[in-house]
C-alpha cells in the first residue's frame, strides 16, 4: 500500500510539473506577444458556475472572452477519460473551444482534437491556433 500512495504522490509531481512547463513556456510566448492567448491553469471555462469544467490549462482569448485551447495532462490510464471529456467539451459547448490537447506524462505522449479536423494522429502536440508545437515546451 505504501508504493502505492509513493507511486501516486511521484504521478502528482510529475503532472504539475509538466503543467508547470507548459504553462511557463505559454506564459513567455504570450509575454513576448508570439501569441495572443492568455494561459490560465486549472481556470474555470465557465466562472460562477459550481457545474463548469476545469482543465488543467486553458488558453484565453480576453478580447472575445473565449477559451480557444484547452490541454489535460493524464497518466496513461486516465488519458483516454481525458481526451473523451475533451472532445465532449469542445462539440458540446460554447466556450469557442477550437482544439483540445491531452498530453500523456508517463509515456510522453499527446493526442489532439480539433473541432474542424477530429483527431490528428499525425501531429498531435501542433497547435494551429497558437501555430507551435507543444512538445517544444516540455524540454526546458
Amino acid at each position: 500500500m505504501v508504493v502505492e500512495i509513493e507511486m501516486g504522490r511521484l504521478n502528482t509531481v510529475h503532472h504539475q510539473r509538466a503543467i508547470k512547463r507548459l504553462v511557463f513556456g505559454l506564459e513567455k510566448l504570450y509575454q513576448s506577444g508570439q501569441i495572443f492567448l492568455e494561459p490560465l491553469p486549472e481556470t474555470d471555462l465557465d466562472p460562477g458556475n459550481s457545474e463548469s469544467k476545469c482543465p488543467d490549462l486553458i488558453l484565453q482569448d480576453n478580447e472575445n472572452s473565449t477559451v480557444p485551447v484547452i490541454i489535460e495532462v493524464a497518466t496513461n490510464r486516465g488519458w483516454k477519460t481525458d481526451f473523451k471529456k475533451m472532445r465532449n467539451l469542445i462539440d458540446s459547448t460554447e466556450y469557442g473551444i477550437e482544439e483540445g490537447f491531452v498530453f500523456d506524462f508517463q509515456k510522453l505522449e499527446w493526442r489532439k482534437y480539433s473541432k474542424n479536423g477530429g483527431v490528428d494522429l499525425e501531429n498531435p502536440s501542433w497547435s494551429n491556433v497558437l501555430k507551435i508545437d507543444l512538445n517544444s515546451l516540455l524540454k526546458l
